[in-house]
């Protein structure tokens, strides 16, 4: 009677190997796979954060160069401007114009103001955190140009059709991020501090035959810090400006 054939001890063992390693690979993927979900949901948040930035920016920008308008103010502070006229704040109008149309000022700025840090709250800023600046009016620029030939860049200008740009203000703000998003904070863990930057402008429009302001070109046209453009005219005119103004904190 021959005896039963017993697996070989080696064969056993590899087995045993194999789903030890199996176990292993698994345990070691699980915290990866983990991580790349929490990525995949933290970035397009950023990207959302990111675009209420803008959006914040030009509401405000718009806001700036019409109370400049409003208020005849040139340079310096104007009055009912984030975040004095937070609901609830106080603030104080500058100028006689100002003074008379208060409450509609103060109100106009109240409701942006709120609209404003409602949105950037959604997307998981903390609205204590915001601040930022706001320029001269335009039209106080002393840049010119080298060339007899060309126009300095200055406003009023065509911005095309019909429409003529009156003035403009550039602005710029940031704020603290991803101090509430949980899948944010684990991506970034000290939060990130997100800003942005917008020109706000008045615009009209003309009779025909009665514009003979030049072209605007790309004095409006203001291209991010980080994309590094070759010839940014509109950063150079930005920055031409006499003064800037900042807010918040």
């Amino acid at each position: 009677m021959s005896a039963q054939a017993q697996p070989p001890v080696r064969t056993q063992r590899s087995r045993d190997e194999s789903g030890g390693a199996v176990t292993l690979l698994v345990m070691l993927m699980v915290p990866v796979f983990v991580l790349a979900a929490v990525v995949a949901a933290a970035v397009p948040r950023r990207l959302a954060a990111h675009s209420a930035a803008d959006a914040a920016a030009g509401n405000l920008a718009s806001l700036a160069v019409a109370w400049r308008d409003t208020q005849a103010l040139d340079h310096g502070p104007v009055g009912w401007f984030f975040p004095e006229c937070v609901p609830a704040g106080s603030g104080t109008p500058t100028g006689g114009e100002a003074a008379a149309q208060g409450p509609e000022l103060r109100r106009a700025c109240e409701t942006l103001t709120e609209s404003m840090l409602a949105g950037l709250s959604a997307r998981g800023f903390d609205g204590d955190t915001v601040a930022g600046f706001y320029s001269s009016s335009y039209t106080t620029s002393a840049q010119t140009t080298t060339d007899d030939t060309e126009h300095p860049a200055s406003l009023p200008c065509h911005a095309g059709g019909r429409t003529v740009v009156v003035d403009a203000v550039h602005l710029g703000l940031a704020a603290d991020w991803a101090t509430t998003d949980w899948a944010a904070a684990q991506t970034w863990p000290r939060g990130l501090r997100i800003g942005s930057e917008a020109v706000g402008a008045i615009r009209v429009n003309r009779a025909a035959g009665t514009i003979g302001e030049p072209a605007c070109g790309d004095v409006l046209g203001l291209v991010p810090l980080d994309a590094h453009p070759a010839d940014d005219g509109a950063r150079q005119f930005a920055e031409s400006l006499p003064t800037r103004t900042a807010f918040g904190r």
